[in-house]
């Protein structure tokens, strides 16, 4: 009877090698997941702000363009503003004269 108790002792013995084998694995498996995707997460993120950083310099060149083209409609519509005027077609006359 006493062989019988030691190997049950033998088994669970095993049995809990096993489990605590198993434990480490999963719990390392599991730590190498959360690492993975945690930088997986941080390229992603350098690659967003690089991305944004690309855009906000072809947004701003576009914007600048726009600026100068309103610039340059404003400064025509005063010239032709000034040119509608009576008063300033009568001094244009005049020096063309």
């Amino acid at each position: 009877m006493h062989t019988r108790k030691e190997g049950a002792i033998k088994v669970i013995k095993g049995l809990e090698a096993v489990i605590s084998d198993f434990t480490e694995y999963k719990w390392k498996v599991t730590k190498d997941e959360l690492i993975g995707a945690i930088r997986k997460e941080f390229v992603t993120r350098e690659l967003f702000e690089e991305r944004v950083n690309t855009l906000k310099v072809e947004l701003e060149g576009k914007i600048d363009k726009l600026n100068q083209k309103l610039n340059f409609m404003i400064i025509l519509m005063i010239i032709a503003l000034t040119l509608m005027n009576p008063v300033m077609a009568e001094v244009i006359k005049g020096f063309l004269k």
